[in-house]
């Protein structure tokens, strides 16, 4: 799950002159407006824009700009279609603007194209979630979580699923166990409040 606009200028530049650690500020997720603008940069230089494109993606979204998030995806894909991150992350974007069959069949491709990847799992259980189908979403966030315990997000996601379901006490040991692994995952702690439960 991931959950402001700014101004974006494309840089038209040569690979020559990017900077050296304009690849590393593209990536970094402390200061989105450095990394758009690495990125943003790093398109412009026609150096590696698939993956630079992805991670504009990634970034608009966490910034509340899934319109400009879906965009870049869809590009990256054009440019590199074999990789499963980017299908996943366009998923979660198609749910930031209510498209949800578009995010399971998103999240549905990144899964055909690595089963294992839990993002993939989660990212298509919140979509199910979110269209009110929160029995169809269980078993891809119980899947996110036998692949990866660390992820805070798909505790949070079954968490939101098993309330939906009536599974109060089940739902609140998630939540409570995501905000073991991300304090400041809001969702998890709204969650909770709302359930009448501390953190």
């Amino acid at each position: 799950m991931l959950r402001a606009a700014v101004a974006v200028i494309l840089l038209s530049v040569s690979a020559a002159s990017v900077r050296a650690d304009t690849a590393q500020d593209c990536t970094q997720v402390n200061d989105l407006d450095l990394a758009l603008a690495a990125c943003s940069e790093l398109i412009g230089s026609n150096s590696n824009p698939a993956w630079a494109y992805s991670n504009r993606g990634f970034i608009y979204d966490r910034k509340g700009r899934s319109d400009r998030a879906v965009a870049d995806f869809i590009k990256s894909i054009e440019l590199e279609p074999g990789e499963p991150g980017t299908y996943s992350n366009l998923s979660s974007a198609y749910t930031s603007l209510g498209q949800f069959d578009r995010a399971i069949a998103a999240a549905s491709t990144a899964l055909e194209l690595d089963n294992q990847h839990a993002g993939a799992y989660n990212n298509r259980a919140w979509a199910y979630f979110k269209a009110g189908m929160a029995e169809k979403g269980l078993p891809d966030a119980e899947r996110a979580l036998a692949l990866d315990q660390s992820q805070a997000d798909a505790f949070d996601t079954r968490g939101h699923i098993l309330e939906a379901l009536g599974r109060r006490e089940e739902a609140i040991a998630d939540f409570r166990r995501a905000l073991e692994r991300n304090p400041g995952l809001a969702e998890s702690r709204t969650a909770l409040a709302r359930l009448g439960a501390a953190p």
